[in-house]
């Protein structure tokens, strides 16, 4: 019997070139599903937090600014405010509806 076939009927070369042309076709397809998913949510809503914090930040220094007369800018300074106080409403808003899905979520009967 020759080596190169399985059982007389199948090459190897072939079955074996199958198999690993197989596992490159998973490995690919599991790599363009990482690209294509992203940032996860825990990602994005860390980033945006983190945005909200920069926020009240800089409207804070805009207001330890003007008070102790380094800057002139009340305009500025209270746009900065609102855009903060918009941000903090928002971020509420957010975790309010991430502790009711979770209320809702412990309600349910599995």
């Amino acid at each position: 019997m020759n080596p190169m076939f399985i059982d007389g009927a199948y090459p190897r070369p072939q079955v074996q070139g199958l198999e690993s042309a197989r596992q490159a076709m998973n490995a690919a397809r599991a790599e363009r599903a990482t690209q294509l998913a992203g940032p996860s949510f825990s990602d994005y809503l860390t980033e945006q937090i983190n945005h909200v914090n920069e926020t009240v930040v800089g409207a804070d220094q805009r207001v330890a600014d003007v008070s102790m007369g380094r800057s002139q800018n009340l305009h500025e300074m209270m746009i900065a405010l609102n855009k903060a106080e918009l941000s903090m409403r928002m971020l509420t808003q957010v975790r309010n509806k991430a502790v009711e899905a979770y209320q809702e979520l412990m309600r349910m009967s599995l």
